[in-house]
């Protein structure tokens, strides 16, 4: 069953799509609420990585987010935070 779940997950993946992972919660926190789509997540070692579809403004948003500038509605991230863990939980 995972291993056909890996394979449906991978055809979502285009030819020359690039991705950006990262297992940082609070970082694909803040990426999903600036747009970014989450293509597939796998669990390595009890971690989820999250695979983003890559976008040209994604590396001023990871230096936004480590370097403090990052501004969200801290309710949205609230509730963004709280998806994305139900998510990881429920698909572990």
């Amino acid at each position: 069953m995972k291993k056909r779940q890996m394979n449906e997950e991978k055809k979502n993946i285009q030819i020359g799509e690039l991705l950006f992972e990262t297992n940082d919660l609070g970082l694909a926190t803040y990426l999903r609420l600036e747009g970014m789509e989450i293509k597939k997540t796998t669990k390595i070692r009890g971690r989820t990585i999250f695979c983003f579809l890559d976008k040209e403004n994604r590396k001023k948003l990871v230096q936004d987010y480590f370097g403090g500038k990052a501004r969200v509605d801290p309710l949205l991230y609230k509730n963004m935070l709280r998806d994305l863990k139900v998510f990881t939980i429920n698909n572990g």
